[in-house]
């Protein structure tokens, strides 16, 4: 039950339908109270003072929730461009800092909000524009993951130190919310102004150098170090300090995805490298959170972070390409977006055809091709 709180407490804010029963609330309460007494935590960030509050904690989030999601699928990106979004933004933030209870405050700007804002909801949109034809959300998706990955990812020790300065933490936490809600917001769209003002004019060519260096160096790698030699990287890494080890899963998994995420947005003409990164950085964050909550029980096993270094690995190396396997069969299913993948499948071919047979011969083809899918089974 101690073990297990944590990852309770967070499932709160994502699970947020489930929470309205007084029964799982009485649990909730009764596994705080008993970790309390066994252990000392240096901070505790929900603290529920009564049943009323946490209910209440709980409609703003479910209410913001559904108004943010309304918001992403009616409202239009306008890369960041309206400088009034970002002043009413920042008064807004003024506002809820000001005047918001402490308790909804605790309970919003956590580590479990920080997740459902810049994970859990990015996630299920990014499953869902990836399924559709049009390839501008997937820019507009892949141009998040870019501020986002590169945001969380260089500030992961804040997290650590946060964890030993209580007030820091708060503030932290706050600070990492509206930042990571200034990326998301369709009226802001922070990570779209980002990436016209800073990434595509300065980062853009140093990516594309570092992509083809790195390129090369994996190519030479894979041709190099066979099955008889694996075994000799691998002891070495696991000789590595716990911390050291994480931090080398975490850089694999984003210098290299980010410099080809910017040359993908670059690269106008191929598209299909939008979907696939925008597949890899939703892959690649599920298995990030699994790592960072399962180190705390199992992080000191030395075959934890080789399978999570595997495991990243797998999902963008060119011979495999896991992340789209993943995508295919996993979240697209969970998500409901099965249908639309295949219609999306459906014009990638027709474009693919389009490209490759004469103009003359494509009417036939594509009668042929319509009296086909017009047949069914009872047919």
């Amino acid at each position: 039950l101690i073990l297990s709180l944590d990852s309770t407490v967070m499932a709160i804010q994502v699970s947020l339908l489930v929470l309205f029963s007084r029964e799982i609330f009485q649990i909730i309460q009764l596994l705080t109270r008993i970790k309390s007494q066994i252990t000392e935590p240096k901070a505790i960030r929900i603290v529920m003072v009564d049943e009323e509050q946490f209910f209440l904690c709980a409609g703003i989030s479910l209410i913001g929730s559904c108004a943010l999601f309304f918001s992403l699928r009616k409202i239009p990106r306008t890369k960041g461009k309206n400088v009034h979004y970002h002043a009413a933004f920042l008064i807004a933030v003024g506002v809820i800092l000001l005047f918001v209870p402490d308790y909804i405050q605790n309970f919003i700007f956590s580590k479990g909000g920080v997740l459902v804002i810049g994970t859990i909801i990015p996630i299920f949109e990014s499953v869902k524009a990836a399924c559709t034809i049009d390839e501008e959300d997937d820019a507009s998706w892949l141009q998040f993951w870019l501020a986002s990955g590169a945001f969380t990812h260089c500030t992961e020790f804040m997290d650590v130190i946060a964890e030993n300065f209580p007030l820091l933490a708060e503030r932290w936490y706050e600070f990492e919310f509206f930042t990571l809600l200034w990326f998301l917001l369709p009226f802001t769209d922070g990570s779209g102004l980002l990436y016209e003002v800073i990434t595509e004019p300065y980062i853009t060519p140093m990516a594309s150098k570092l992509k083809e260096k790195l390129d090369w160096k994996i190519q030479i790698l894979l041709l190099t170090v066979n099955s008889g030699y694996l075994w000799v990287v691998w002891l070495t890494f696991l000789t590595l300090e716990e911390e050291a080890r994480r931090t080398i899963v975490i850089v694999v998994g984003t210098v290299y995805p980010l410099a080809a995420s910017t040359v993908a947005l670059a690269t106008k003409s191929n598209r299909g490298e939008d979907t696939f990164w925008l597949t890899y950085w939703s892959c690649f964050s599920i298995l990030f959170i699994m790592m960072d909550h399962l180190e705390n029980f199992i992080g000191s096993i030395r075959g934890f972070y080789s399978i999570c270094l595997c495991a990243t690995v797998y999902l963008f190396l060119p011979m495999f390409r896991g992340a789209a396997v993943i995508f295919r069969n996993v979240l697209v299913p969970l998500c409901g977006h099965y249908e639309n993948m295949l219609l999306k499948d459906v014009h990638i071919l027709r474009l693919d055809i389009e490209k490759k047979l004469p103009q003359s011969k494509q009417k036939d083809f594509f009668a042929k091709a319509r009296m086909m899918f017009g047949e069914t089974k009872e047919d």
